[in-house]
């Protein structure tokens, strides 16, 4: 299922695709390296809330939940799970887990479905902030500044350098457009442009110095948007070219948006794939974009299947699938065990992808991409000295 531009629906092109050495179509695989995890008992009642908190630091460390309890795993060394820590009762239920940069490699935020958000220092492991905030959805990570979004819409940036804690709630940023629960975050690789997206299909794109949005999307009405007909599940900026913005929703679209104000960009369609997304990442060492989905619903509009030779008619609920850009051709699709993906995480190096499976109490790892081979550099003869 899927609508795409014209250019790519194309079936009279007989040219076959090809793929680098890196790309998914070649290594894309279960590993069949799984970790038992659990979700907060008893379930929240809002459905949004049961995606698993699940994070990565840049030494490639997974953390995640079993129970009120954060245990991580060290994916590059035959390590055992450990526990950072354990959440007080009175806290609620481990909603999110978010784990900083390189600038501060050994930090992570939690927070908890009452609102208590934690900042924890990895190797001490200890806490070394705590507050409340009502509501809280999403985080993200920009440097030092931790960005919170809310039930009722509001987004605030938290610079954590600042002490003591009640002095950093008080300089908090706070900026508000959005009608509805933020339900993503994501800022771009330079850091600069926020996205955030909400339970309404509404996306808007900010530059960090500025409170309010900044016009981009589609002209609707006169007026640019960016829109979604279900809520907003994923976001994911690109890795080579710092304004371009992928989307998802629980209906399965996946939608790519520039957030230039300057810069006319010669976009591709969209994708319709009947499942709901659940993840999407960019990948570094090649042109593609993959996403991940949960189940599929009982009933599927059938004006949105596409005859295009270019597109396989396989069912993408429950799998991880990968696009080809700016084509947005199909390159590869994995299905793992049939059970819906609720949460994945491209892990630091971008080669890995670990994906939550709620009905199986597992997180499971797969292989995506390679590393970019570098080309050796050889001395040239005109720089060489004939002795």
């Amino acid at each position: 299922m899927r609508s795409v531009s014209s250019a790519s629906l194309s079936t009279t092109s007989t040219a076959t695709p090809s793929y680098s050495e890196a790309s998914a179509r070649y290594n894309l695989r279960n590993t069949k390296f799984t970790i038992d995890y659990s979700a907060p008992s008893p379930p929240p009642p809002n459905p949004l809330d049961l995606t698993p908190p699940l994070g990565c630091s840049v030494d490639n460390i997974v953390f995640f939940g079993r129970g009120n309890r954060v245990h991580y795993k060290n994916l590059t060394v035959s390590e055992e799970v450990g526990q950072l820590c354990k959440l007080q009762d009175g806290h609620g239920d481990l909603r999110i887990i978010e784990c900083a940069g390189s600038d501060q490699p050994d930090m992570v935020a939690l927070a908890t479905s009452k609102g208590f958000v934690q900042l924890w220092d990895i190797k001490s492991k200890k806490a070394t902030a705590s507050w409340t905030i009502k509501g809280v959805t999403a985080m993200r990570w920009n440097g030092p500044v931790l960005t919170i979004g809310g039930s009722k819409g509001a987004i605030r940036h938290y610079d954590t350098r600042i002490s003591p804690t009640p002095k950093m709630k008080e300089q908090a940023r706070k900026v508000t457009r959005h009608q509805a629960r933020i339900t993503s975050l994501e800022w771009n690789m330079d850091g600069k442009i926020l996205a955030s997206g909400d339970q309404t299909g509404m996306i808007y794109c900010w530059d960090s110095r500025d409170k309010v949005p900044l016009d981009v999307g589609e002209f609707v009405q006169r007026r640019k948007k960016m829109q979604h007909a279900g809520t907003i599940s994923a976001l994911s900026w690109c890795t080579w070219q710092s304004k371009l913005l992928a989307s998802g929703d629980d209906k399965g679209t996946i939608q790519v948006w520039s957030a230039s104000t300057t810069n006319a960009v010669d976009l591709p369609g969209k994708l319709e794939l009947g499942a709901p997304v659940t993840g999407l990442h960019f990948a570094s060492a090649c042109k593609e974009l993959l996403s991940t989905h949960g189940a599929q619903p009982t009933q599927v509009d059938a004006s949105v299947v596409s005859t295009s030779q270019n597109w396989p008619r396989v069912n993408m609920a429950n799998s991880i699938v990968v696009h080809s850009y700016p084509s947005l051709r199909h390159v590869t699709t994995l299905s793992i065990s049939g059970k819906p993906i609720a949460n994945s995480i491209l892990i630091a190096n971008g080669t890995k992808l670990v994906v939550a499976l709620p009905e199986e109490n597992k997180i499971n790892v797969c292989d995506v991409w390679c590393k970019k081979k570098e080309l050796r550099r050889q001395t040239s003869f005109r720089n060489s000295t004939i002795r």
